[in-house]
């Protein structure tokens, strides 16, 4: 199994270097070095700015412990060149004293940041309240120069007292097509652990509970009852205009990711069924997913585990109801990963290890020949 996998790296990956080979199984150097810091403990969150021919990748990631809001900051890396040279940039920007903090680019061409300035302690999980939440707890930035100026201000998410606190707003923000913004989070509330749609209608600054997406309880009933209390959850628009959430179960080879789907822009929401992936219809197992629509229409699922590695699969129709076998980016890292579309068939994945952040390009089939 482990030469079929390789093989499909070495048709995926495009090295940077000459010296890069197919497989990382082979020990090739990663296809480009974005950082090297002690403080690093996860790939962060890359956003590409500007228009064709002059655009430019950002990556912020969190350079501090992953120590539950103990410490925080951030750094910032940057590429001009498609993913291939990286300089650094500065330090907590464009917000300071995140724990994390990741941009989108809105259809208007604008740039947006959100960041995280406080955690809940997951011991009191369940026993806290918005009286708990520090009022700068979160922050908004916005960009229309393409990042060289912000401005910023604190966002406040209104979370119903019968759900207890959110407990994480996450990657990424989406546009609903009628001017209010999106954005996935987890509660932790006496009544358990859930998986939410938040709604902003004043571009981010204020933010309430849309919907919820799923609950630990109906998780159970699904077959996958979780075993973390992160129901890290990534939220995407599919090729038919559906919303499609990914949900993180638990940590083991046994704990499947979990999908749930809207088609009323997230306002209801279908029962969660495991993800199951290739011929074999193997359930994908992993911590926080991502979900990428593609310009050219597919849909990429990105996940990572700690003991196996990072892992993309494609639906080819973009509808996320089929999905590929997995596809190895690397075995070396099974960290926090994170993407984002460089053109219409190239993506690019971010990868972290030994206090290093590698970038890997990854050439995405022709639609057309992966359909058939």
């Amino acid at each position: 199994m482990k030469c079929s996998i390789l093989s499909i790296l070495s048709a995926l990956l495009i090295p940077c270097t000459r010296e890069a080979a197919a497989a990382d199984g082979d020990n090739a150097a990663p296809a480009a070095t974005v950082v090297e810091r002690a403080g690093i403990t996860g790939a962060g969150w890359a956003v590409v700015a500007g228009e064709a021919g002059a655009s430019r990748v950002t990556l912020v990631y969190p350079n501090h412990p992953d120590d539950f809001g103990g410490t925080a900051g951030t750094g910032a890396s940057h590429s001009a060149d498609g993913g291939r040279t990286w300089t650094q940039g500065p330090d907590d920007w464009p917000v300071a004293k995140c724990i994390d903090l990741w941009q989108d680019r809105m259809k208007d061409g604008s740039l947006a940041a959100f960041g995280i300035r406080w955690v809940p302690d997951p011991k009191k999980r369940g026993e806290q309240t918005g009286a708990d939440v520090p009022a700068d707890a979160y922050a908004i930035a916005v960009s229309k120069d393409q990042g060289r100026t912000w401005s910023t201000g604190v966002a406040t998410l209104h979370c119903p007292p019968e759900m207890g606190i959110i407990a994480r707003p996450l990657p990424h923000l989406l546009e609903d097509g009628k001017g209010a913004w999106l954005m996935p989070a987890y509660a932790w509330g006496k009544t358990g652990t859930r998986a939410l749609l938040l709604r902003s209608a004043d571009h981010g600054r204020n933010w309430s509970v849309l919907s919820t997406i799923t609950t630990a309880a109906e998780m159970v009933k699904a077959g996958a009852a979780p075993t973390t209390p992160w129901l890290e959850t990534a939220v995407a628009r599919t090729a038919d205009g559906a919303l499609l959430a990914v949900i993180r179960t638990g940590s083991s080879e046994q704990a499947a990711l979990v999908a749930a789907r809207s088609a009323d822009g997230g306002t209801t929401w279908s029962p969660v069924e495991k993800i199951v992936a290739g011929p074999q219809r193997q359930i994908v197992a992993g911590k926080l997913p991502s979900l990428l629509l593609m310009p050219n229409g597919t849909l990429v699922l990105l996940t990572a585990h700690t003991k196996l590695g990072c892992f993309l699969h494609l639906s080819h129709d973009g509808n996320g109801r089929e999905w590929s076998a997995a596809r190895v980016v690397t075995q070396v890292s099974g960290g926090n990963t994170c993407m984002t579309a460089l053109d219409a068939e190239t993506v690019l994945v971010f990868t972290p290890s030994s206090k290093r952040i590698s970038c890997w390009k990854v050439a995405l089939p022709a639609v057309s020949s992966a359909r058939r």
